[in-house]
């Protein structure tokens, strides 16, 4: 009976986490957005008259359907542009649509996607305007805690486009020279993205990204706490082969080949100098058996994996040019981890066609 029992309980825990699996939550088109979810502030800078910018917030959030994230939702505070957008994906045509509101009320389609390098979000206007065609860029940059939101208009006859207004934000609570801290935060009960927000159920508190998340989260508390905290308790002890997270003020590498990144070059050691007396100095290379020589390893292994995630999400959206270029580039950076013997496999699979 007890066997019975304790069987019964394994495979309701199993069910439930299936119910919402945080990391398999986002659909694959969206989790180049992750980073972005969340609260930004910045400037924005008019062509026409650089000096009579104003300041500007975005809000980043998901929207939910049947329990599941199936796009998202951008909120513009103090927008000449936009006061409002929602991002979604269509599979069929491979094209990512925003639907935004204009400071009027009107609703103003777009059609996008990224570039064949993974760095620029590109968005074209679907109807026609007096003014011309009009696009919004999207570059992140590279650590992730800034972006800047560019409105370009091409008049008629023009040869080219130009840009109309850019908007420089930074995630709020980051600062640009400390570097990402999203690594430090609490991971969102709902998605798995880094938790800035939270949300209370019978006296506990649960970390979660978005408001997006606290909708949802709100509309059906019961569900959620239960399977946070089952996840919870399944998970490993603090210290108990958990990996640490990234330090504060460095990228955990979770988008590196995804957006550009300067990387600082490792400097040559300089030759030991001889001291009477003094033992001789042991060689950079010799192995060594401390613990902390194996953390490296893991870092590197943790790294490739989520490299080689985001290369087999790019692959099956059909984006063959992006998921080559995020292989090779794993593939040089930690060659020897497991990760990079799945993606030199896909390298050449794709190369083959």
């Amino acid at each position: 009976m007890r066997r019975v029992i304790a069987t019964f309980l394994i495979l309701s825990t199993l069910g439930l986490a299936a119910i919402a699996g945080p990391a398999d939550e986002v659909p694959a088109p969206f989790r180049p957005f992750e980073h972005m979810i969340g609260g930004w502030k910045g400037s924005a800078v008019p062509a026409s008259n650089p000096r009579k910018g104003w300041a500007e917030s975005h809000g980043w959030a998901w929207k939910f359907e049947k329990g599941k994230p199936v796009g998202l939702s951008v909120t513009f505070e103090g927008g000449k542009t936009l006061t409002k957008a929602a991002i979604g994906y269509d599979a069929s045509a491979q094209k990512y649509q925003l639907t935004g509101t204009d400071p009027q009320g009107k609703s103003v389609p777009y059609l996008g996607s990224f570039s064949n390098d993974g760095k620029t979000l590109t968005f074209d206007r679907v109807d026609a305007t007096p003014e011309g065609k009009e696009r919004i860029v999207i570059r992140p940059n590279s650590n992730k805690i800034r972006y800047t939101f560019q409105l370009d208009r091409q008049e008629p006859g023009a040869p080219q486009y130009k840009s109309v207004v850019t908007i420089g934000l930074t995630k709020e609570g980051e600062s640009f020279a400390a570097g990402s801290g999203g690594a430090d935060l609490p991971k969102c009960i709902m998605t798995g993205g880094a938790a800035g927000m939270s949300v209370s159920y019978q006296g506990k508190s649960y970390p979660i990204c978005c408001t997006g998340c606290r909708d949802e989260f709100n509309d059906n508390p019961a569900k959620y706490a239960k399977i946070a905290d089952l996840a919870a308790a399944s998970a490993p002890a603090k210290g108990k082969g958990e990996a640490k997270p990234a330090a504060k003020g460095k990228d955990d590498g979770s988008f590196d080949g995804l957006f550009d990144e300067t990387k600082e070059k490792t400097p040559r050691s300089m030759p030991a100098t001889k001291t009477k007396g003094a033992e001789p100095a042991k060689s950079a290379e010799a192995p060594s058996t401390d613990s902390k020589t194996a953390k490296p390893k893991n870092d590197a292994e943790t790294k490739a994996a989520r490299d080689l995630q985001m290369g087999q999400s790019f692959e099956k959206d059909g984006k063959n040019t992006i998921a080559l270029t995020r292989y090779k580039k794993l593939i040089k950076d930690y060659p020897d981890t497991e990760a990079a013997k799945t993606a030199a496999a896909r390298v050449k699979a794709l190369e083959a066609k």
